[in-house]
């Protein structure tokens, strides 16, 4: 297995590259070897090599979290050390480096932030292994925290009956 630092940056590269990409089959097969990756790295990453990723302290990077830009694992419910979750991380990553690129040198973090439009939550999120390992949508916590408030449980198993079917449909029509 490929070491963490070595798979972060390999992501955030394929990351950057794959909208360069003009061929769809490409963009598509780099988007699997992303994939594959990020299960490899898992769901999680611990803080320092978080920190060094973005290219800030551990200090700093505490602050990010502390106001709840950047969710945090528990790898167990009594855990002191807490990881960083990888996807938000991933994200936040690609997008300071995109700006690292353009020749933005301070406050970097601080502007990719805004520029993915990340709302600032005011308490840091912890999650544990179990949910950090389930595939989240691109929405914010925020709009499916609403979401599920408006709907009864009846209409949500409703909702997973439907998308079961739809995840179903397309696995079939991927081993054809």
């Amino acid at each position: 297995m490929m070491e963490a630092a070595v798979l972060l940056d390999a992501i955030v590269r394929l990351r950057l590259a794959i909208p360069r990409a003009h061929d769809r089959e490409l963009r598509h097969d780099l988007r699997e070897v992303e994939v594959r990756l990020r299960r490899q790295l898992g769901p999680f990453v611990p803080k320092k090599r978080a920190a060094q990723l973005l290219g800030i302290s551990v200090t700093a990077l505490d602050r990010w979290i502390e106001r709840g830009y950047l969710p945090v694992v528990a790898p167990t419910a009594t855990a002191q050390r807490l990881s960083v979750e990888s996807g938000p991380l991933l994200e936040l990553a690609t997008e300071v480096r995109r700006l690292r690129g353009l020749g933005r040198a301070r406050g970097v973090v601080a502007q990719a932030i805004r520029s993915l439009t990340w709302p600032e939550r005011g308490e840091r999120l912890v999650y544990s292994v179990d949910v950090a390992r389930l595939p989240r949508p691109n929405v914010s916590l925020g709009e499916l925290q609403r979401q599920f408030a408006e709907t009864t449980p009846k209409e949500r198993v409703i909702q997973v009956a439907e998308l079961n079917r739809s995840l179903s449909f397309l696995q079939q029509g991927m081993t054809e």
